[in-house]
């Protein structure tokens, strides 16, 4: 991988330490002065699946790679807070999961220390979470959340997290108390690309079908399967001239809304719900919610991953100076 396939900045001083959220896919990295403050931002296509698939890749070769600028050549020990897949089993040194309900201290006393070359490093890496009933589990989102429980101290109910897999999790009293994950993403893409209903699907959207798919979602959650297949249906018996309702929009509305009309009916009494993400997929998010009378403003992932690090990182300072 060529130095020209990442995007990078230089450091406006000494980091104190380092933050890195370590994806499937990707890599971002930051360094960070002692008051949170970015000094810095790196990010590479480097994710796990690269580095695992690469025998010449390490994640230590690969990390030093994307912040060798960032260090000093004595300096020694600058401490690095991972989160994501870089603690999985196929990642750079498995961290296990974390049992629900977990707090943000929870999470960041489960932390794992790779063996590092480099001495001018330390690296822990954060673990994920599980739930053993209802089996689940997610890395990275954990981080987001501590993030969002330190920004929302009083915030209870649920947080959505949108994306290939969605992320549901319940947080009250700075715990994360149990989570939920849709494949909602996966199963959009592979019916518009490999099923029937790719026919279907154009670039013709439609706010008032996908609005109508959601609240019918809600009416009739047995009806799924149904939902799926009106979508090529519409088109088929449509008389000359009839409007034909947009395929993207109703299967997009269908898929959605069954997840959210899920999690609605598990919403308790005075729980509010929350939205962390950003672009087109975390706004369809707000339209669906908006369509049941929930309003969820998306929230900027960076910043709350970041927020959710620099939690662990503080947990970890105060582990180190009582031992």
């Amino acid at each position: 991988m060529t130095a020209s396939s990442h995007h990078s900045s230089s450091p406006a001083g000494i980091p104190s330490w380092i933050a890195v959220d370590w994806g499937t896919s990707n890599l971002r990295v930051w360094a960070m002065g002692d008051s949170a403050d970015i000094l810095a931002e790196a990010q590479s296509p480097l994710g796990m699946n690269a580095i695992a698939g690469d025998d010449k890749l390490s994640f230590e070769g690969v990390l030093v790679g994307l912040i060798d600028g960032w260090l000093a050549p004595d300096a020694r020990d600058v401490p690095v807070v991972i989160c994501g897949m870089a603690g999985a089993k196929q990642g750079w040194r498995e961290a296990p999961y974390c049992d629900v309900p977990a707090s943000s201290s929870d999470l960041a006393h489960g932390a794992v220390n790779p063996n590092v070359r480099d001495p001018r490093i330390t690296v822990s890496i954060l673990p994920g979470l599980c739930q053993r009933e209802d089996a689940d589990v997610m890395r990275g989102e954990e981080t987001q959340l501590v993030g969002f429980m330190k920004q929302n101290p009083d915030f209870a109910g649920w947080v959505c997290l949108p994306g290939t897999h969605s992320k549901w999790a319940r947080v009250a009293d700075g715990k994360i108390t149990g989570f939920r994950t849709y494949m909602s993403g996966e199963v959009f893409a592979l019916l518009s690309q490999n099923s029937i209903l790719r026919h279907s699907v154009g670039d013709d959207w439609d706010d008032a079908a996908f609005a109508d798919a959601i609240r019918a979602a809600k009416a009739q959650p047995s009806g799924f399967l149904h939902s799926l297949f009106t979508v090529r249906a519409g088109a088929l018996v449509a008389r000359e001239g009839q409007a034909v309702p947009s395929g993207v929009a109703v299967l997009s509305g269908t898929v959605i809304g069954a997840e959210i009309a899920d999690v609605l009916g598990l919403l308790q009494m005075d729980e509010e719900i929350a939205l962390i993400g950003a672009g087109k997929l975390a706004s369809l998010y707000q339209e669906a919610l908006a369509v049941h009378g929930h309003k969820a403003t998306p929230m900027d992932g960076t910043s709350i991953t970041l927020a959710g690090l620099t939690q662990a990182r503080q947990v970890l300072t105060n582990a180190s100076q009582r031992n």
